[in-house]
């Protein structure tokens, strides 16, 4: 029996009641609309997007174009730049520059630079001979001589050149424009230990091989064949500086004529008794083999222990610390502790030295202590000189051959000088045990034997100075070495009484101190050298036959000769022997590169000889250089003038401050802020830069260091400036006294300067027209009937003059370059030539008014072109050379043109007030006018005096041009006027600009009502930072600058409602 199905029954659906279903299709509807919203919102955005897309597109296209328009004029430029480029470099090399048509439309500095050195070359300009056969105004009898500091042939010109050289060009160039005949000599210092490093690095690098494996001859061969291949960098590069050298004369000071100047000075010094050959205490470069100068030695400072490695050694060393080491008392268990920096040193002791008053020590006077490695007895002595009881243990060790303080105490107590290392630094002999070892290898070797023997202590930090050969980086070795010496005292002291008695006069005077304390605390002068590139010293140590070998330290046995020959004749006659019985030995050592620099100012006039310079040129007139060679070149000239020429080398010296970077640190290749002249005459991007630093040889931190400066500093490398700028910023920097941080960037705008000077003669040439004709110069002409302006530009022409030719005789460059720049800039430019253009414009202007703003135009062309033309040679030349000239004037170059008298009849004081007042008004207008935005509108100046009146009355039609008015009008009233927004300029004066036909006032108050609005947000945002209650937790600059924004914000709200209250006036009056 089959089970019933199930039945299935469909509810009964509930109907809805009218409400419900009311409700249902509103929620229908409203997720619909909700649906086509979002459809709608999504279409807007894709709208948007497509718009924003087509735009975006739209730009691309316009930007692409422009870029590309950019491009073409780019490229359009820059072919017309090529051409320009490529006519001038046609003309032949040592041929001038033709000159037809217009100027270039800017200034390009390789083209205006190019061939003019050559030409003057040619022409011999740069020769007093040539001064003396063509210049009309030469002075005969008036002289003017400077000799170059000689740079080291083995350089190349940095910055610090270049100012030297730009500061000596500027002078001789000045002092041949005014006549007097003028020479400048040029030459290179053979840099004895410097050019040999050079050489023997090439030699080892090149062919693996030492001086010593070629041998002296051969090797002196190499180096002059170096010399004559890489010798000719530094003259290039002053060529490129512009300097005006006479090169026919050019010295160098291992040449055969310096030569013989260094052995008569040598030989007359000798027998004159000034030098000697003594045992002393020299710097010594264990690296390079040869005693050096303390101007060759380089010091860093240590404050604590540091491990440092050393040429020539492996590993590292411990400096910056005090060793403690005890000497057995002779015949007692005691232990005399000693505090030393050079523990090494010990095995060369000849005493201990203990202060007599130390209580500590009184029990030890008169005894010996035991050396503790070697076994000989030392004494112990009293120096109250050399000791300091409350340092280190109160107990000396003394080395005299080896410390400058030890040397001087054994002088004072006879004690022995034993010398411990070879000439390479090895331990010697006298080492003992440790004989072989190098230096501080052996300082190692020392504690640990003195450890072994209960004797050593330990070491603690120390703050101190460590000598460093410049050359070779080595670790200066103080050594006592038989040398030559020259005997300064005598010549100090008439170096000294020179000063004192102003017949030398140093500039600045501030330098006279250090010249006193230097010459009066002098030494004798160590001047040998172990080296075998240099002035080979003319002395011969005399054997004779049958007697014992000489001993090299009585000076008995060395004659001195100029040559051989002489020196023969003077050993046979002191010695009273047959010639075959007597042979001369030559001192191996050469002179040191300063005593040939000393002799520079007259070996360069040929002496000893009795030359036509010698007795025209010399003495010369003015030594100029850096003040950091003031005792080691300068007073040394001083003397050896004196000395062998009865008269002082110069008159003056002057002395300029030290290059230092942008942010006054001193110019290291390390720090990676050296820049080499050329880079900034030619251009040259950060990577280039960068690269240059790896062929300094610097370590890879020092490196890392140095590129990430140049990036800080250069990070679009440095722009093409040209040597013109290059030289202007140089003297411009230069201040008396004052460190110069010279931020290469500004250079380029000197540059700009450069362009401004270029442009505006391109305008003076168009205006006056190529048939102007120029008169001869007449001063009192010039301002006769002429107008206002015209006076006034010669006016501030008298003042630059004035300005310029003190600077000069004060040495002040900065004076007298911003004096120039004023005069161009300022007075000529902005101010003077806009007055002109309304002149030659107005085809209804007098002729005789033309004419005469020709005249004065020209003039002031042509004075301030002489005027710049000792710091900008290349620019004043070509621009020079594109003006007519005058009559009279038939100088082929401007060099040789007179520089500018004074013009006393151009002072005017009353129309330079007259003017400087216009100046300020026309300065007020066109700050109001920006301010409105407006040009070309009235304007109106009311005035409550009378004088004031008459004044702007006068200057009404100049006041309109230079303020770009539609017209200028002067009234006597206070009132004011309809549509005018008015300015009170002073007490007595007021600016009204008529705005009511340029302006839609409604608009403007909407525009300055926004920008009011934006700036009271401003204020409030920076109100709620202020008002918060730790703001006094703040730093106190964050504080002082949101005070400083303050100010400023309500200023310009108090500015913008004042400019709103006057347009909602005048909206209203309209």
């Amino acid at each position: 029996m089959s089970e019933p199905k199930p039945t299935t029954q469909t509810p009964t659906p509930v109907e809805l009641t009218e409400e419900q279903k009311k409700k249902q299709e509103e929620k229908k509807k409203a997720k619909e609309a909700e649906k086509q919203a979002k459809l709608a919102k999504l279409a807007e955005k894709e709208s948007k997007a497509k718009a924003l897309k087509e735009k975006e597109e739209e730009n691309k296209k316009k930007k692409a174009a422009k870029e590309a328009e950019e491009k073409e004029a780019a490229d359009k430029e820059a072919a017309k730049l090529r051409d320009y480029t490529d006519k001038v470099l046609q003309t032949p090399i040592g041929e001038k520059k033709e000159f037809s048509g217009e100027l270039y439309p800017s200034y390009h500095p390789p083209a205006v630079e190019a061939r003019w050195y050559d030409w003057w070359l040619k022409n011999e300009f740069f020769s007093p001979e040539k001064q003396l056969e063509i210049q009309q105004h030469v002075q005969k009898d008036k002289k003017f001589v400077i000799v170059i500091p000689p740079p080291n042939v083995t350089g190349s010109l940095h910055l610090g050149h270049a100012l030297t050289n730009s500061i000596q060009d500027a002078i001789v160039r000045y002092h041949r424009m005014k006549g007097e005949v003028a020479l400048w000599v040029p030459g290179t210092d053979h840099a004895g230990i410097a050019t040999q490093a050079v050489v023997e690095k090439k030699l080892m690098r090149e062919r693996n091989i030492t001086r010593h494996e070629i041998g002296r001859e051969q090797f002196v061969s190499e180096v002059w064949k170096w010399k004559d291949e890489y010798g000719s960098r530094i003259q290039n590069q002053l060529k490129k500086l512009a300097s005006s050298l006479d090169w026919k004369r050019e010295a160098f000071t291992l040449d055969d004529t310096r030569s013989r100047a260094v052995n008569t000075a040598f030989v007359r010094m000798f027998n004159d008794g000034l030098i000697t050959r003594s045992s002393r205490l020299v710097n010594w470069s264990c690296a390079l083999k040869t005693a050096i100068s303390d101007i060759e030695v380089d010091y860093k400072d240590l404050e604590k222990h540091t491990k440092m490695s050393v040429p020539g050694h492996s590993g590292e060393y411990d400096f910056g610390v005090l060793f403690e080491f005890g000497y057995p008392v002779e015949g007692s268990q005691e232990l005399l502790y000693v505090a030393t920096t050079r523990i090494e040193t010990m095995l060369a002791d000849t005493a201990v030295a203990i202060h007599s008053d130390d209580a500590r020590y009184k029990h030890l006077h008169g005894k010996f202590v035991v050396h503790p490695l070697l076994g000989k007895r030392i004494p112990i002595i009293t120096d109250d000189v050399l000791v300091d009881p409350s340092f280190g243990t109160g107990v000396v060790k003394v080395t005299p051959a080896h410390d400058p303080n030890d040397y001087e105490t054994g002088l004072r107590h006879n004690l022995p000088m034993i010398n411990l290392f070879t000439d390479e630094g090895l331990i010697n002999e006298n080492g003992g045990q440790f004989k072989g070892l190098k230096r501080f290898d052996a300082r190692n070797a020392v504690i640990k034997a003195l450890e072994e023997k209960g004797c050593y202590k330990g070491m603690k930090d120390n703050k101190m100075r460590i000598g460093v050969c410049s050359r070779s980086k080595d670790v200066i070795e103080p050594m006592v070495k038989p040398q030559w010496y020259v005997k300064c005292g005598d010549m100090a002291q008439r170096a000294i009484k020179a000063v004192v008695d102003k017949e030398l006069e140093i500039i600045p005077a501030t330098h006279e101190v250090t010249w006193f304390r230097w010459l009066e605390g002098i030494k004798d002068w160590c001047v040998s050298r172990q080296l075998w590139w240099g002035h080979r010293i003319p002395a011969y140590l005399a054997r004779i036959q049958g007697r014992p070998e000489p001993d090299h330290f009585d000076m008995e046995n060395w004659v001195v000769g100029e040559t051989k020959e002489e020196a023969l004749a003077v050993a046979l006659k002191r010695f009273n022997v047959a010639a075959d019985q007597i042979s001369l030995e030559q001192d191996p050592d050469v002179l040191d590169t300063w005593f040939s620099s000393g002799l520079f100012p007259f070996s360069t006039m040929g002496w000893p000889e009795k030359t036509a310079d010698m007795e025209n040129f010399y003495p010369t007139s003015l030594l100029e250089t850096g003040s950091d060679i003031l005792f080691f070149w300068v007073a040394r000239m001083v003397m050896m003038g004196q000395q062998l020429t009865g008269q002082l080398p110069f008159k003056q010296v002057f002395l300029h401050a030290m290059v230092r970077d942008s942010h006054g640190h001193k110019m290291s290749k390390s720090l990676g802020n050296v820049i080499d002249p050329t880079d900034v005459i030619n251009g040259i991007s950060l990577n280039q830069l960068q690269e240059n630093l790896k062929t300094g040889n610097l370590e890879q931190k020092e490196f890392t260091r140095a590129s990430a400066a140049l990036k800080l500093d250069y990070p679009n490398g440095i722009p093409e400036c040209g040597t013109d700028a290059l030289r202007f910023a140089l003297c411009a920097y230069t201040s008396q006294g004052r460190d110069i941080n010279l931020d290469i960037l500004r250079v380029d705008g000197y540059r700009r300067f450069c362009n401004k000077i270029w442009n505006a003669t391109r305008f003076a040439l168009m205006k006056l027209g190529t048939d102007y004709k120029p008169i001869d110069f007449d001063a009192e002409a010039l301002i006769n009937n002429s107008s206002s302006v015209n006076r006034w530009i010669l006016n501030a022409a008298a003042r630059a003059i004035r300005l310029v030719d003190q600077g000069f005789k004060d040495y002040d460059f900065a004076a007298a370059t911003t004096a120039i720049y004023n005069f161009w800039l300022h007075e000529l430019c902005d101010f003077y030539l806009e007055t002109t253009k309304p002149i030659f414009s107005d085809d209804n202007n007098d002729a005789e008014d033309k004419l005469r703003t020709k005249h004065t135009l020209y003039t002031c062309i042509e004075i301030g072109l002489k005027l710049l033309h000792p710091f900008m040679p290349y620019l004043t030349e070509e621009l020079y050379q594109s003006i007519a000239h005058r009559p009279s004037d038939n100088l082929p170059t401007i060099m040789l043109a007179q520089f500018p008298l004074e013009q006393p009849q151009w002072i005017d004081a009353n129309i330079e007030e007259e003017m400087k007042q216009c100046q300020d008004l026309i300065t007020a207008i066109r700050s109001l006018c920006n301010k409105y935005r407006v040009k070309k509108v009235p304007i109106f100046a009311h005035a409550k005096k009378e004088e004031l009146h008459k004044l702007f009355s006068r200057h009404a039609h100049l006041i309109k041009v230079l303020t770009n008015a539609s017209d200028f009008q002067v009234h006597l009233t206070s009132e004011g006027r309809t549509g005018c927004v008015v300015d009170t300029y002073n007490d007595s004066l007021s600016i009204l600009l008529d705005l009511s036909t340029s302006i839609d006032f409604t608009a403007e108050i909407k525009r300055l009502e926004g920008s009011r609005t934006n700036l009271l947000t401003q204020k409030d945002a920076l109100l709620k930072k202020i008002n918060i209650p730790s703001y006094d937790k703040v730093p106190q600059k964050i504080r002082e600058d949101n005070t400083t924004k303050l100010n400023g914000i309500e200023e310009e709200i108090k500015t913008l409602s004042n400019s709103i209250e006057s347009f909602q006036k005048m909206s209203l009056n309209k």
